[in-house]
């Protein structure tokens, strides 16, 4: 019986010990200092993986390391670059992290629409450009454009003939806008409209032969003029006009009588009775405007000249050249109504009135012409009760 129990407690208490001991460290001996665990080692460096592929055996020692401890860097192109040229084999470089991909950035905000921008071409329609974006042509002279962006934007209008206007112009968000736009005609359409209604006036004034006629006439009729006090003097008169510049006239009034005459380069004043003395002046003075203003020398001038119809009257031309211009007015009959002519002398342009035309054979003449300066009364007032072509009288 005392065998048996001895027995059990052997199988009872055995397992107990050893699993007692197995939880215990084993414990050092007495001399031997106790072994602590390897601390984990830290990433390569790029420097690192350098040194090993530069030591013996070193692609695979480079491997074994990586593979063990990993890096501290990516695989951009220019490290994989450098580590090839050390002798880095693929496996290696498959090896390397490669860098994550960036997020996409974004998307901008959708930018505010602006209200309607309703564009107006005049005079004619126009092609329209919005920030180098053809919108189409306009239709009765205007467009309204729709689902622009609020903010800066540039207009551009251009229409054949006329220059091309461009504008910057601020569009607000939800607010409708208004811009107009005045075409001005380019300077090639504009001597084209000029050349076509100068040709008009001379077709409305007789042709070539009625224009020649108006330069060697006869007539008679009356001479209207004010005085330096302001008094209106009336003095019957005569003319006679040849090819040229030669002018003969007379004056007459119930105190006397005074001829005028201009020919070439020269000129002749004699006066009778109680004009004697005063009125050579005013002789002098009416014949030179009367001559100088003839209707068919202002023409020829014209004609020798770049005229461009005005910007803003087709019917109104104007010509300079640096010393003196013309602008002729054409009425809706192709005839001449109105001519301002200056000089730079810094006094205001003569202005010059034809009306009353009346029909000398082929020719047309105007029976009233009235002369003073610009936006003033007319000092000087021909006017022919009647007028005859010597031209055809010498036929």
């Amino acid at each position: 019986m005392i065998g048996v129990a001895i027995l059990f407690l052997v199988i009872f208490l055995h397992p107990a010990t050893t699993r007692a001991q197995a939880g215990r460290l084993p414990q050092p001996q007495r001399g031997q200092r106790a072994t602590l665990p390897a601390k984990p080692q830290p990433p390569l460096t790029l420097r690192q993986v350098i040194e090993s592929l530069s030591s013996p055996r070193g692609g695979s020692r480079a491997e074994d390391l990586v593979s063990k401890r990993g890096v501290q860097f990516q695989a951009s192109p220019a490290v994989l670059d450098i580590l090839k040229e050390f002798g880095a084999s693929p496996k290696l470089l498959s090896m390397i992290p490669v860098p994550p991909v960036p997020p996409p950035p974004p998307k901008p905000p959708a930018p505010p629409v602006a209200g309607a921008l309703r564009v107006i071409c005049e005079p004619k329609d126009c092609a329209v450009i919005v920030d180098d974006k053809y919108m189409g042509p306009t239709s009765a002279n205007q467009k309204t454009l729709t689902g622009l962006h609020a903010g800066d934007a540039t207009v551009e209008v251009f229409a054949d003939g006329y220059e091309g206007v461009t504008r910057r112009i601020q569009l607000q968000e939800g607010k409708p806008l208004e811009e107009k736009f005045a075409l001005k005609q380019s300077m090639r359409l504009r001597q084209q409209s000029a050349n076509g209604s100068l040709l008009k006036v001379v077709a409305s004034l007789g042709g070539i032969d009625g224009v020649a006629e108006l330069g060697n006439i006869e007539g008679t009729g009356r001479l209207d003029w004010t005085d330096r006090t302001g008094q209106k003097q009336e003095w019957a008169m005569t003319f006679n006009k040849r090819i040229g510049k030669d002018l003969v006239m007379t004056f007459k009034t119930r105190d006397g009588q005074c001829s005028a005459s201009i020919l070439a380069k020269s000129a002749k004043q004699e006066c009778k009775g109680e004009l004697k003395g005063g009125g050579e002046k005013i002789a002098d003075q009416a014949a030179s405007l009367f001559l100088s203003y003839q209707l068919q020398d202002v023409i020829q001038a014209l004609l020798k000249r770049p005229v461009l119809a005005s910007e803003t009257d087709e019917n109104r031309l104007e010509t300079s050249d640096g010393t003196d211009t013309y602008v002729l007015t054409i009425g809706s009959d192709s005839l001449p109504v109105d001519l301002v002519y200056g000089i730079n002398d810094g006094n205001a342009p003569i202005q010059v009135r034809y009306s009353n035309y009346v029909n000398l054979n082929s020719g047309r003449y105007p029976g009233r012409i009235a002369i003073g300066r610009l936006n003033n009364a007319a000092v000087w007032i021909f006017t022919a009760s009647s007028v005859r072509s010597r031209a055809a009288r010498d036929q």
